[in-house]
C-alpha cells in the first residue's frame, strides 16, 4: 500500500494538546518525586551505535525488535530501545568519577519493534529512575518504594507490585538440569506469561517427576515468603541465596511503608537480558499490562568498561495516562484567561495589552484572524477561554 504525505510511520502517533498537557502534567508529577528522592535528570540521544545497544540488550534475542538504520560512514546505528543501556553508557564514561551512588532520572521515548496486529506502540514513553553504585538490599528497596511514590504522586490507586528474583529461576533451572536451549524457550514462555507453552517446554524437554514438579510449582506460586522458602529453598545455594536476599527487601520495604503493595512472584522473568538479581514490575486495576518494570543489573556497566553495581526502573507513561483516566483523576487542564480582540489599526493596542496581562501571570491569546461579536465569542469558548477582551470595548464577553 503506497505511503501518504499525510500518513506516521505504524506504530506511532500524534498527540493532541489535551493528551500533551495531561503527559506534560504526569511527567511533572514525577518528576517532582523523582527530584525529592535525589535523582537528578540526565538525557540521552534517541540514536546510539548499534555496538552500545547490543551490549544493553544482551544479548537481544529478537535483534528484528530494533529499529535500525546507517550513518554516511556506513557504521549502524539504532534507536535506543530502552532508558537503562544509555544511562548505563552514560554513567561508566562521562559520569565516571562522580560521587557514588548517582541518582539518575529521565522521561523519554524508546523504539520497538511490536507486533502491530495488537495494537501496540512502537514508540513508547517511559520516566524512570537509575541507581548506579549501590550494591546492597537497600538500593532495590529504594528503587521499589520509589515506584510507589511515583505512582501515588500521579493520583493512581490500586497499585501492586510483583516481587522475583533472577537467581531463583537461574538457580532452579540448574538444580534440576534444564539445558540452555530449552532455558531459553522456557524464559520467553514466562516472559509471555504464557503457561501452557511452559508446561509443554518442560514436557518436551522429558522434565518429569520432582524435576517437573519443581519448575511448575516456580510458575504457579503464589504465596508467603516463608511459603517459598520451604518449597525451594533445598533447591540448591543459589536459590537459597536469592531468597534471602528477597527477605532482606521485604524487611526494608516493610520499614518504608509499601510493602503492603507487594506479592511474591518468582516465576517473573522481564525479557531483557540484563537482569542479575531482584526483579519487579507493577500494575494497576483496568490496566492489562505492567506500568512499570524494573531490577538489579550489575554487569551491565562493566559492558562500557566501569563496572558498578545498578538498580532501577521504568514506568510506562501511556498506561499510566490510561489509568489517570480510569481512575477519574485526569483534573481539567487550565484555559485561557482570555482572547482579545485585535480590530484592523489597533493591532499595537492589542498586543501590549496581551503582555501586560501575561506579565500578571495571566494566559492571554490575540486574535489574529480579525474576528468580531459573535465569531469571536464561539472562538473564544471553543478555546476555553474565560472571557473576551477588546482594544476598543473594555470587556465584551
Amino acid at each position: 500500500m503506497p505511503v501518504t504525505r499525510t500518513q506516521v510511520p505504524e506504530g506511532v502517533r500524534d498527540r493532541l494538546p489535551g493528551e500533551a498537557a495531561r503527559m506534560r502534567r504526569l511527567s511533572d508529577q514525577l518528576d517532582g518525586v523523582f527530584r525529592t528522592w535525589g535523582y537528578r535528570e540526565v538525557a540521552t540521544p534517541v540514536i546510539e551505535y548499534l555496538e552500545a545497544v547490543a551490549a544493553g540488550a544482551g544479548n537481544w534475542g529478537r535483534p528484528e525488535d530494533l529499529y535500525q538504520l546507517f550513518d554516511r560512514k556506513g557504521r549502524t546505528l539504532a534507536l535506543r530501545p530502552d532508558m537503562t543501556t544509555p544511562i548505563a553508557r552514560l554513567a561508566a564514561t562521562r559520569l565516571n568519577g562522580e560521587s557514588l551512588p548517582l541518582r539518575l532520572a529521565y522521561f523519554a521515548p524508546v523504539f520497538r519493534h511490536r507486533d502491530l496486529r495488537a495494537g501496540a506502540a512502537s514508540e513508547i514513553w517511559q520516566a524512570g529512575v537509575e541507581l548506579v553504585g549501590a550494591p546492597g538490599e537497600a538500593a532495590d528497596a529504594e528503587v521499589i518504594a520509589l515506584a510507589c511514590a511515583a505512582v501515588k504522586a500521579a493520583g493512581l490507586e490500586g497499585f501492586r507490585i510483583g516481587l522475583g528474583h533472577v537467581g531463583i529461576v537461574e538457580g532452579l533451572f540448574r538444580a534440576v538440569g534444564v539445558a540452555p536451549g530449552t532455558a531459553a524457550e522456557l524464559k520467553e514462555a514466562m516472559v509471555c506469561r504464557d503457561l501452557v507453552a511452559f508446561e509443554n517446554g518442560v514436557a518436551r524437554a522429558g522434565l518429569v517427576g520432582d524435576r517437573a514438579e519443581l519448575l511448575l510449582g516456580l510458575v504457579h506460586f503464589h504465596g508467603t515468603l516463608a511459603q517459598a522458602q520451604e518449597r525451594f529453598q533445598g533447591a540448591g545455594a543459589e536459590v537459597a541465596g536469592a531468597l534471602a536476599h528477597l527477605a532482606r527487601v521485604l524487611e526494608l520495604l516493610e520499614a518504608l511503608g509499601v510493602a503492603d503493595r507487594v506479592s511474591l512472584d518468582l516465576g517473573l522473568v522481564r525479557s531483557l537480558g540484563y537482569y542479575t538479581g531482584v526483579v519487579f514490575e507493577g500494575y494497576l486495576p483496568g490496566i492489562g499490562a505492567p506500568v512499570m518494570g524494573g531490577g538489579r543489573y550489575d554487569n551491565l556497566l562493566s559492558e562500557f568498561g566501569t563496572p558498578l553495581a545498578a538498580t532501577g526502573c521504568a514506568l510506562e507513561v501511556d498506561r499510566l495516562l490510561m489509568a489517570q483516566e480510569q481512575q477519574g483523576c485526569t483534573a481539567a487542564l487550565p484555559g485561557l484567561d482570555a482572547v482579545i480582540a485585535c480590530p484592523p489599526g489597533r493591532e499595537a493596542d492589542a498586543i501590549a495589552w496581551a503582555a501586560r496581562l501575561r506579565a500578571q501571570g495571566l494566559a492571554v491569546e490575540v486574535d489574529l484572524l480579525g474576528r468580531t461579536g459573535e465569531e469571536l465569542a464561539t472562538y473564544a469558548r471553543a478555546r476555553g477561554a474565560a472571557r473576551v477582551l477588546s482594544p476598543e470595548v473594555p470587556s465584551i464577553h
